[in-house]
C-alpha cells in the first residue's frame, strides 16, 4: 500500500499516452461531453421548478454557468496543463459541494454526487492517489455535513434520509480506491513486462516497445538514429573470481553508471548477461562523444572489482524510419546486430576500446 500512494504520476506522459494511439481528442470529446450533460441537468432542475428559494436557484444557476465553461474549454482548447486540470476538479469538487448543501431537495443532491463520481474516474486516469485521495476526503466532509443537516432539520424522521445518503456516497468512496489499486497494479505488470528485473533498465521488448515513443515524442531531435552496444570485458573470469553476487553488483552499477552519461531521454536497455543497449537521437551519424563517456564511465573502478567495455557503435538517417511499427522494429533490430558486430571487433582487439561501423 505504501508503494501504491508513493508511485508518481506524470499527468503529462498519461495524456502523451492517449495522443500517441490518436485517442486524446476522442477522450477530451467525451470529457467535454459529459461536463455538457451535467449543464443540460442543471437547467432541467431550474426549469422543473426544483429550486424553491432564489438561493437555491442561485446555486443551481451558478454551477450550471461554471459547467457551461469547463465543457467550452474542453470542447475548443487542446488538451489542459496539469494546473488547468487541478483547477477543473477543485472548482468542480466545491460546486458539487454547494449543491449537496445548499441545493433544493433529492434530485439536487443525488445529482451532487453523481458529479463527484465523475470526477473519481477522471482523476483515477489523469492523476495519481493522492490527488484522489483528497477528493475522496472532500467527498466524505460533503456527505458527513449533508447527513448532519438532515439529522439536525429532520429530528423526527431525519434518520432513515441518514442512512439513505450514508448507502449511496458508500459506493463512490470504495470503488475508486479499489480501480485505483486494480490500475496500480496493471501498470506494476506493465512495467515490470518492459525492464530487466536486476538493472532496473529496459530489457529487450522494452527497447523496441519505448523507440517507437522515442521517435513520436521528439520531432525536432537530432536527425541520425544512433545504436551502441556495451558490453563488458571478460566478465565470465570476474563471476568465476569473485562470485555472482559481486557479478550482479558489477551490472547493476554499469547500467547505473551508463544512465548517468547518456543524454536525457536515451534509451538504456540489458539485452543480454553483460551486453547493454543505448539508442538516441544524435547530430551526427557516430556520437562519439556519449560512447566516449560511457567507456570511460565503466572503466573508473569504484566499489567493486575493475572492469571495462568494448563498445560498438552504429547509426542511419532517422528518415529511414517509416511510419509503420513493424518496420521500425526490423530497422532497429538491425542497427543492434551491426553495433554487436563492431562490439566484437572491438573486443578482438583486446577490448576497452570504440569500434564504428
Amino acid at each position: 500500500m505504501a508503494r501504491w500512494w508513493r508511485e508518481p504520476v506524470d499527468y503529462e506522459a498519461q495524456v502523451q499516452y492517449y495522443a500517441r494511439r490518436s485517442l486524446a481528442d476522442a477522450i477530451r470529446a467525451m470529457i467535454g461531453l459529459a461536463v455538457g450533460l451535467a449543464v443540460g441537468i442543471a437547467a432541467a432542475l431550474v426549469s422543473l421548478g426544483g429550486a424553491d428559494t432564489m438561493r437555491a436557484a442561485g446555486v443551481v444557476v451558478a454551477f450550471a454557468a461554471l459547467m457551461t465553461y469547463w465543457s467550452l474549454m474542453w470542447w475548443s482548447r487542446p488538451w489542459p496543463t496539469r494546473r488547468t486540470s487541478l483547477v477543473f476538479v477543485a472548482s468542480v469538487d466545491i460546486g458539487a459541494a454547494a449543491l449537496m448543501a445548499l441545493g433544493p431537495g433529492w434530485a439536487t443532491q443525488l445529482f451532487g454526487l453523481t458529479c463527484f463520481a465523475w470526477l473519481s474516474t477522471y482523476l483515477m486516469f489523469f492523476d495519481g492517489p493522492k490527488a484522489l485521495a483528497v477528493h475522496m476526503v472532500w467527498t466524505a466532509i460533503s456527505t458527513v455535513a449533508l447527513v448532519g443537516e438532515q439529522l439536525y432539520v429532520n429530528s423526527g424522521g431525519g434518520t432513515a434520509v441518514a442512512v439513505a445518503i450514508l448507502a449511496a456516497t458508500l459506493p463512490l468512496l470504495t470503488v475508486p480506491l479499489g480501480i485505483q489499486l486494480g490500475i496500480w497494479a496493471l501498470r506494476g505488470d506493465a512495467h515490470a513486462s518492459v525492464t530487466d528485473s536486476l538493472t532496473g533498465v529496459l530489457n529487450r521488448r522494452g527497447l523496441l516497445l519505448h523507440f517507437a515513443n522515442l521517435l513520436g515524442d521528439k520531432p525536432f531531435a537530432g536527425p541520425y538514429v544512433t545504436v551502441m552496444l556495451i558490453d563488458l570485458d571478460r566478465f565470465k573470469e570476474l563471476n568465476d573470481a569473485y562470485g555472482h553476487s559481486t557479478g550482479d553488483k558489477v551490472l547493476i552499477h554499469c547500467a547505473r553508471t551508463i544512465t548517468a552519461v547518456v543524454p536525457d531521454g536515451a534509451l538504456v536497455a540489458r539485452v543480454g548477461g553483460e551486453e547493454f543497449v543505448v539508442v538516441d537521437l544524435t547530430e551526427q551519424l557516430h556520437d562519439d562523444t556519449t560512447s566516449e563517456r560511457i567507456r570511460e564511465a565503466i572503466a573508473l573502478r569504484d566499489d567493486h572489482p575493475a572492469i571495462s567495455a568494448s563498445v560498438g557503435v552504429t547509426g542511419v538517417p532517422r528518415a529511414h524510419f517509416s511510419s509503420s511499427l513493424a518496420d521500425c522494429e526490423l530497422l532497429l533490430t538491425d542497427l543492434i546486430a551491426r553495433a554487436d558486430q563492431a562490439m566484437f571487433s572491438a573486443k578482438r582487439g583486446g577490448g576497452n576500446a570504440i569500434q564504428r561501423r
